[in-house]
Parts: structure tokens; C-alpha cells; sequence
């Protein structure tokens, strides 16, 4: 291994996991809000009072599991089994799935927490037991899919109209405009396509051509529209 090769080792490392982050962070900051925000409102209305230390370090442990499943999952090829179908197939079958991955790495964290329990494994695995609820378990569960058909949704409609698309429709464009300069969008692949089918490829790729400069310019339309 060259010395290039070994100097490059910790920027794409970086790069890597700078990825990781950016892929793991947007699922954990929403799970984050809005896993606290059950437990804040659970809270108010049964114990009248604001906050509570260990429902907030739960609500956020529970945060970062969910985080690195998602992270985890979305590398796992089965995820996309319902790829192109309607919407509601993907989003229901990503949600169910990982609602039982979720679920599974919980399992294996608090079983991992027994084992290294400071009064052995039996004895915090029974105090866990006497101290288990099928409501409280029945309720996260049911809050767990609820958020995560909510992300998913989100997800999946985003992928649809272009990564990036609805933050830009949130945040940066009016609605009425973004009707129109979709509208617009749609029209220019439809220009686009009828010229890549009957323009000759050399014609097409010679910006003196008519064509061509017509190419051109729905290309640049596209990208500033875009920006």
C-alpha cells in the first residue's frame, strides 16, 4: 500500500462515518422527540408532573435503538420487497418490520443488561419479570408503530417526489408555486424524452443544433429549479 493510499485511510474514514451519521441522525432525533413527547403528555395527565429523569432517559435510550436499526435495516435488501408497488404496501410492510426489529433489539439489550446486572442474571431477570406490565409493553408497542408509520409515510413520499423535495416544500417554496413549478418539472422530462426519441444522437448531443440548445436549456431549467 502506497503512502497516497495510506494518508487517504482516515479521510475516508471520516467520509464514512460522517455517512453513517448523516444516514442515523434524522430517525433518532424524531424518535427522540417524539418518544418524550408521550412520555412528557403520559406524564401530565396520570402522575401531574413535568418531567421525570428516568422516563427521559428511557424515551431517548429508546431513541438510539431505533436509530441504529433503521440504520441497520435499511442495508438489508428484504426492506425494499414492496419497491414500486402502491404506497400503502411499503409503508405498512416497513413499518411492521421495523416495529419487530425494534422490538427483538430491545428483547436482546435488556437481556444483555441482566448479564451484567451487579445481582447476577436470575436475580435482575425475576426482579424484571415481578416488575414486567403487558400494558405498559402493549402501549410502547402500540406508540412504536404509530411513529414509526408516521416516518415511514414521510420517508416514502419523500423518495417519491425527490429527495429533499419535501423539505424544500416545508420550509423554502409556497405551496402555489410548487404546484406550478412541478407542473413545470413534469413538462420538461415529457420535452426531453420526445426529443432524445426522435432527434438523431448526434444531433441531440450538438449544442449548435436546434435540438440541441432545446436540450440545453431544459437541462439548465431543471437544475435551477433544483437549487
Amino acid at each position: 500500500m502506497n503512502s497516497a493510499a495510506i494518508a487517504s485511510l482516515p479521510r475516508r474514514f471520516l467520509h464514512g462515518w460522517m455517512r453513517v451519521v448523516r444516514h442515523m441522525l434524522p430517525p433518532t432525533l424524531y424518535f427522540f422527540v417524539a418518544f418524550n413527547l408521550v412520555v412528557f403528555t403520559t406524564n401530565l395527565l396520570t402522575r401531574d408532573y413535568w418531567f421525570n429523569l428516568t422516563g427521559f432517559m428511557l424515551a431517548s435510550t429508546t431513541a438510539l435503538v431505533v436509530g441504529k436499526v433503521v440504520l441497520i435495516v435499511d442495508k438489508v435488501r428484504i426492506i425494499d420487497k414492496f419497491r414500486g408497488a402502491p404506497l400503502i404496501q411499503p409503508i405498512l410492510y416497513k413499518t411492521v418490520f421495523y416495529g419487530i426489529v425494534v422490538t427483538i433489539v430491545r428483547f436482546l439489550e435488556r437481556i444483555l443488561h441482566f448479564a451484567f446486572d451487579s445481582r447476577g442474571f436470575d436475580a435482575a431477570a425475576e426482579a424484571a419479570l415481578l416488575d414486567f406490565s403487558w400494558h405498559r409493553f402493549v402501549a410502547v408497542q402500540v406508540w412504536i408503530f404509530v411513529c414509526f408509520l408516521l416516518y415511514v409515510t414521510a420517508s416514502e413520499l419523500n423518495a417519491l417526489v425527490g429527495d429533499g423535495q419535501l423539505r424544500r416544500l416545508f420550509f423554502h417554496h409556497r405551496s402555489s408555486e410548487y404546484r406550478l413549478t412541478r407542473r413545470q418539472h413534469i413538462r420538461a422530462l415529457m420535452e426531453i424524452s420526445r426529443l432524445a426519441r426522435d432527434t438523431p444522437h448526434e444531433r441531440l448531443l450538438d449544442p449548435a443544433t436546434p435540438q440541441g440548445s432545446r436540450l440545453v436549456a431544459l437541462i439548465d431549467r431543471l437544475r435551477r429549479r433544483d437549487a
